[in-house]
C-alpha cells in the first residue's frame, strides 16, 4: 500500500475511533464507575477498534502512533473532568504535547505505508504463525495501551490532588522536554547517518554515549512524569509505570534491536564493546 494511502487511512481509523470512544463516553458516564476506570475501559475500547483495523488491513503496525497520540487525548479529558485547569496543570501538559508531537513526528517521517510491518511483528508472526493475531492483540496493542496509562497515572494524581511542592512539577517538566529533545536530535542524527548509505554503525553525536540515546529519552520522559507527580508528595504506585518502562526498554526493546543490528551491521560488535548499553555516559577505552 502507498504512503499516501496509508497515511489517509491511518487517519480514517484514528479520527473514527475518537468518535466511537467519545459516543461510547456518552453512554458509560451515567454510570458512577470513577474517572480513572472510565478511562482505562475507554483506552482498552479505542485499542480494539485499532486492532480490529489491524487485522482488516493485516498489519499490526497501524497501532504505532496511538502510543503517542492517545496520552495527550488522556490527560486532556482528565483536566476537563476534574476541572484541572491551574498553570502547573497546564505546564505538565505542555510537557506530554511536547513528548507526544516528537514522537508522532518521528513515526510519520519514517512511516513508509502498509506495505512494510514492524521487524518485531514479522518475527511475531513467523513464530506464532496461525495464533499470530491473539498474540497481536495482547501483546502489540494490549499491553503497550496498559503500560503507557500505567505511566501516565502519576499525571491523574496529580491532577487529582493537592499540590504541596509545586517546584517538582517544573523540575519534572524540564525533564520531559529535555528526553523528548534527545530522542530528537538522535532520530535526526540516526538518520543522518542512514543517509550516506553505508553499512557501518553510527559512532557520532549521541550515539558515542549510549547504543539507544532515542530510547534513553523515551524511559527518561516517564521519569519526567514522576518527578512531576512528587508535586503532591511520594506515593510509591506512581513509581510503577516509570519502573515497567525501564524494564521494557531494557529487557525487550534494546535486546531485539541489538539482535537486528549484530545481524545488519559487521561492526556493530565493536560498537557493544566500546558504547554504553543504555544510559548517556563516557565511552569505555
Amino acid at each position: 500500500m502507498l504512503r499516501s494511502k496509508s497515511l489517509h487511512l491511518t487517519s480514517f481509523m484514528y479520527g473514527a475511533t475518537l468518535l466511537l470512544t467519545a459516543t461510547v463516553f456518552l453512554f458509560i458516564k451515567q454510570y458512577s464507575i470513577g474517572l480513572l476506570l472510565t478511562t482505562l475501559l475507554l483506552d482498552v475500547f479505542a485499542t480494539i477498534i485499532i486492532f480490529l483495523g489491524s487485522r482488516i488491513i493485516n498489519n499490526s503496525s497501524l497501532y504505532d502512533p496511538y502510543w503517542s497520540v492517545v496520552p495527550p487525548i488522556i490527560v486532556l479529558f482528565w483536566m476537563w473532568n476534574l476541572s484541572a485547569f491551574e498553570l502547573e496543570h497546564f505546564i505538565v501538559l505542555f510537557g506530554v504535547f511536547i513528548w507526544a508531537i516528537r514522537l508522532t513526528r518521528n513515526w510519520l517521517i519514517d512511516f513508509t505505508g502498509f506495505g512494510y510491518e514492524d521487524f518485531r511483528y514479522q518475527e511475531f508472526r513467523q513464530k506464532t504463525k496461525q495464533y499470530y493475531w491473539i498474540v497481536s492483540f495482547l501483546g502489540i496493542h494490549l499491553f503497550p495501551t496498559l503500560i503507557v496509562f500505567l505511566g501516565l497515572f502519576p499525571i491523574y494524581v496529580l491532577l487529582n490532588s493537592v499540590v504541596t511542592i509545586p517546584i517538582f512539577i517544573y523540575i519534572g517538566s524540564i525533564i520531559m522536554i529535555v528526553a523528548a529533545m534527545i530522542s530528537l536530535i538522535s532520530d535526526a542524527q540516526r538518520r543522518n547517518h542512514k543517509l550516506q548509505e553505508n553499512n557501518t554503525s553510527i559512532r557520532s553525536g549521541l550515539w558515542a554515549y549510549s547504543r539507544h540515546p532515542n530510547y534513553f529519552g523515551e524511559v527518561l520522559f516517564w521519569v519526567g512524569v514522576f518527578v512531576a507527580s512528587l508535586a503532591t508528595g511520594f506515593q510509591l504506585i506512581n513509581s510503577f509505570g516509570m519502573i515497567a518502562m525501564l524494564l521494557l526498554f531494557n529487557f525487550y526493546s534494546v535486546p531485539k534491536m541489538e539482535q537486528k543490528l549484530l545481524k545488519n551491521k559487521p561492526d556493530y560488535q565493536e560498537v557493544i564493546d566500546i558504547v554504553p548499553r543504555f544510559f548517556i555516559r563516557k565511552p569505555r577505552k
